[in-house]
């Protein structure tokens, strides 16, 4: 078998590109899915948003002002909590683009053994189907 014929079959490349591709999808989703579920434990609610909305002593503008940091962590927390469903989507596609990189790759290789050993096998009967055809 040569190195032409791994690189010409249409099913090994397709399924070296899905592998290649899977695995970095995969790799990539897996981490940052780990760092925003970081950023998201860090930036969980304290559930003292809804006691600071009803206290009464202050004014709007100045209550704005207490809960200011309370809604700008609760936009971090939904910001991130979105991000990582958009990198477990990532993950997702990126196993599926793997395991169909593993079965393509397989198929192509299981096809090229059997084109390499189809063609082995015809220059070895040649020489049988030659003298035989010269002996009658």
């Amino acid at each position: 078998m040569k190195v032409r014929d791994f690189y010409s079959s249409n099913l090994l490349v397709a399924g070296v590109l899905f592998l290649s591709l899977g695995l970095g999808n995969w790799i990539i989703g897996a981490v940052q899915i780990a760092k925003f579920q970081g950023l998201l434990s860090k930036t969980a609610g304290t559930g003292l948003e809804e006691s600071y909305r009803h206290f009464q002593q202050l004014d709007r503008q100045k209550n704005e002002e207490v809960l200011r940091r309370i809604n700008e962590d609760r936009e971090k927390y939904n910001a991130a909590r979105v991000k990582t469903d958009f990198y477990y989507v990532v993950v997702t596609g990126g196993r599926l683009f793997f395991f169909l990189g593993v079965l393509l790759t397989f198929l192509g290789l299981i096809r090229l053994i059997r084109q390499d050993t189809l063609i082995k096998i015809r220059r070895l009967g040649a020489p049988f189907k030659s003298r035989t055809a010269g002996q009658a």
